[in-house]
Protein backbone atom coordinates (compact mmCIF):
# COMPACT_ATOMS: atom_id res chain seq x y z
CA UNK A 1 0.00 0.00 0.00
CA UNK A 2 1.66 3.16 -1.12
CA UNK A 3 2.08 5.53 1.87
CA UNK A 4 1.82 9.57 1.49
CA UNK A 5 5.51 10.89 2.28
CA UNK A 6 6.17 12.41 5.52
CA UNK A 7 5.77 16.57 5.29
CA UNK A 8 8.20 17.82 8.10
CA UNK A 9 6.69 21.40 9.24
CA UNK A 10 9.96 22.95 7.67
CA UNK A 11 8.66 21.88 4.38
CA UNK A 12 5.57 24.39 4.28
CA UNK A 13 8.36 26.81 5.61
CA UNK A 14 9.47 26.65 2.52
CA UNK A 15 6.82 26.59 0.37
CA UNK A 16 5.41 29.65 1.84
CA UNK A 17 8.97 31.48 1.79
CA UNK A 18 9.00 30.32 -2.22
CA UNK A 19 5.43 31.82 -2.35
CA UNK A 20 5.89 34.56 -0.56
CA UNK A 21 8.50 35.83 -2.96
CA UNK A 22 7.31 34.94 -6.29
CA UNK A 23 3.83 37.22 -4.72
CA UNK A 24 6.30 40.06 -3.61
CA UNK A 25 8.37 39.68 -7.43
CA UNK A 26 5.56 39.94 -9.06
CA UNK A 27 3.57 42.52 -7.08
CA UNK A 28 6.78 44.71 -7.64
CA UNK A 29 6.20 44.27 -11.77
CA UNK A 30 2.87 45.75 -11.66
CA UNK A 31 3.58 48.26 -9.01
CA UNK A 32 6.77 50.05 -10.83
CA UNK A 33 4.25 51.20 -13.87
CA UNK A 34 1.36 52.24 -11.37
CA UNK A 35 3.30 54.13 -9.23
CA UNK A 36 5.81 55.23 -11.84
CA UNK A 37 3.93 58.99 -11.78
CA UNK A 38 3.70 59.45 -8.24
CA UNK A 39 5.89 62.02 -6.68
CA UNK A 40 6.12 60.62 -3.00
CA UNK A 41 7.90 57.69 -1.88
CA UNK A 42 5.94 55.55 -4.87
CA UNK A 43 7.77 57.17 -7.11
CA UNK A 44 10.99 56.36 -5.69
CA UNK A 45 10.15 53.07 -4.97
CA UNK A 46 8.63 52.62 -9.02
CA UNK A 47 12.16 53.90 -10.13
CA UNK A 48 14.24 51.12 -7.68
CA UNK A 49 11.86 48.68 -8.87
CA UNK A 50 12.81 49.24 -12.50
CA UNK A 51 16.29 49.64 -11.59
CA UNK A 52 16.11 46.23 -9.46
CA UNK A 53 14.59 44.50 -12.86
CA UNK A 54 17.10 45.93 -15.45
CA UNK A 55 19.96 43.54 -13.52
CA UNK A 56 17.80 40.72 -15.29
CA UNK A 57 15.61 41.70 -18.05
CA UNK A 58 15.90 44.55 -20.76
CA UNK A 59 13.04 46.03 -20.11
CA UNK A 60 12.74 47.17 -24.22
CA UNK A 61 9.45 49.31 -24.27
CA UNK A 62 8.20 47.71 -27.52
CA UNK A 63 8.43 44.37 -26.03
CA UNK A 64 6.67 44.77 -22.78
CA UNK A 65 3.16 45.28 -21.69
CA UNK A 66 1.87 48.04 -20.71
CA UNK A 67 -0.30 49.69 -17.90
CA UNK A 68 -1.56 52.74 -17.15
CA UNK A 69 0.20 53.84 -20.22
CA UNK A 70 3.90 53.03 -18.56
CA UNK A 71 5.48 49.58 -19.15
CA UNK A 72 5.48 46.69 -16.42
CA UNK A 73 8.84 46.24 -14.82
CA UNK A 74 10.22 43.46 -16.95
CA UNK A 75 9.33 42.42 -20.74
CA UNK A 76 6.54 39.87 -21.93
CA UNK A 77 8.56 37.07 -21.99
CA UNK A 78 10.03 37.96 -18.25
CA UNK A 79 6.34 38.71 -16.77
CA UNK A 80 4.77 35.00 -18.11
CA UNK A 81 7.42 33.75 -16.74
CA UNK A 82 7.46 35.17 -13.28
CA UNK A 83 3.32 34.88 -13.35
CA UNK A 84 3.55 31.46 -14.67
CA UNK A 85 5.79 30.77 -11.73
CA UNK A 86 3.65 32.26 -9.07
CA UNK A 87 0.55 30.65 -10.22
CA UNK A 88 2.06 27.23 -10.52
CA UNK A 89 3.22 27.58 -6.92
CA UNK A 90 -0.13 29.05 -6.10
CA UNK A 91 -1.52 25.75 -7.66
CA UNK A 92 1.30 23.37 -6.49
CA UNK A 93 0.28 21.59 -3.24
CA UNK A 94 -2.61 20.91 -4.83
CA UNK A 95 -1.07 18.79 -7.50
CA UNK A 96 2.26 17.34 -5.74
CA UNK A 97 2.34 16.90 -2.04
CA UNK A 98 5.19 18.73 -0.03
CA UNK A 99 6.56 15.59 1.19
CA UNK A 100 7.56 14.34 -2.63
CA UNK A 101 11.22 15.28 -2.43
CA UNK A 102 11.39 13.94 -6.23
CA UNK A 103 12.11 15.90 -9.42
CA UNK A 104 10.16 15.16 -12.48
CA UNK A 105 12.54 14.07 -15.22
CA UNK A 106 15.16 16.79 -16.50
CA UNK A 107 13.98 16.84 -19.60
CA UNK A 108 10.76 18.52 -19.30
CA UNK A 109 12.86 21.70 -17.49
CA UNK A 110 15.26 21.44 -20.99
CA UNK A 111 12.06 21.07 -23.40
CA UNK A 112 10.99 24.60 -21.68
CA UNK A 113 14.34 26.24 -21.80
CA UNK A 114 15.05 24.98 -25.79
CA UNK A 115 11.79 27.01 -26.84
CA UNK A 116 13.12 30.11 -25.10
CA UNK A 117 16.03 29.57 -26.76
CA UNK A 118 14.85 28.65 -30.06
CA UNK A 119 12.39 31.89 -29.86
CA UNK A 120 15.10 34.20 -28.93
CA UNK A 121 17.60 32.72 -30.88
CA UNK A 122 15.63 33.14 -33.82
CA UNK A 123 14.90 36.24 -33.28
CA UNK A 124 18.20 37.67 -32.61
CA UNK A 125 20.08 36.00 -35.85
CA UNK A 126 16.96 37.72 -38.44
CA UNK A 127 15.87 34.15 -39.32
CA UNK A 128 12.03 34.01 -38.06
CA UNK A 129 11.16 37.43 -36.02
CA UNK A 130 9.12 36.41 -32.91
CA UNK A 131 5.89 38.10 -31.95
CA UNK A 132 4.49 39.28 -28.53
CA UNK A 133 2.88 35.92 -28.59
CA UNK A 134 5.27 34.09 -28.74
CA UNK A 135 7.36 35.60 -26.33
CA UNK A 136 4.37 35.62 -23.45
CA UNK A 137 4.01 31.36 -24.53
CA UNK A 138 7.48 30.60 -24.01
CA UNK A 139 7.54 32.61 -21.09
CA UNK A 140 4.84 31.13 -19.24
CA UNK A 141 5.62 26.98 -20.50
CA UNK A 142 8.83 27.66 -18.86
CA UNK A 143 7.16 29.65 -15.62
CA UNK A 144 4.62 27.30 -15.18
CA UNK A 145 7.60 24.52 -15.09
CA UNK A 146 10.48 25.69 -13.08
CA UNK A 147 8.41 24.85 -9.48
CA UNK A 148 8.18 21.97 -10.04
CA UNK A 149 12.19 21.81 -10.22
CA UNK A 150 12.79 24.44 -7.75
CA UNK A 151 9.72 23.85 -4.92
CA UNK A 152 10.81 20.08 -4.34
CA UNK A 153 14.68 20.85 -5.09
CA UNK A 154 14.66 23.27 -2.28
CA UNK A 155 12.52 20.95 0.11
CA UNK A 156 15.16 18.93 -0.84
CA UNK A 157 18.36 20.47 0.20
CA UNK A 158 17.01 21.08 3.34
CA UNK A 159 15.54 17.95 3.89
CA UNK A 160 19.05 16.32 3.14
CA UNK A 161 20.94 19.10 5.16
CA UNK A 162 18.19 18.67 8.55
CA UNK A 163 18.55 14.74 8.07
CA UNK A 164 21.05 13.05 9.89
CA UNK A 165 22.47 10.18 7.88
CA UNK A 166 21.47 7.09 8.58
CA UNK A 167 24.37 4.94 9.84
CA UNK A 168 24.77 0.84 8.67
CA UNK A 169 26.25 -0.77 11.04
CA UNK A 170 29.24 -3.07 9.52
CA UNK A 171 28.07 -7.30 9.16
Amino acid sequence: MNQAPDIKPYYRVIYATILIIAFLWCAGIIAAPLWKNETDVRGGVSQFLYTFYSKSCHQLDDRSLHIAGNKLGTCARCTTIYFGFLLTTILYPLVKNLGNLYLPPIGFLLFGALLVALDAGLDTFDILKNTFTSREITGAIIGLLLPFYIIPGTIRLFHEFFTPPKIVPKK
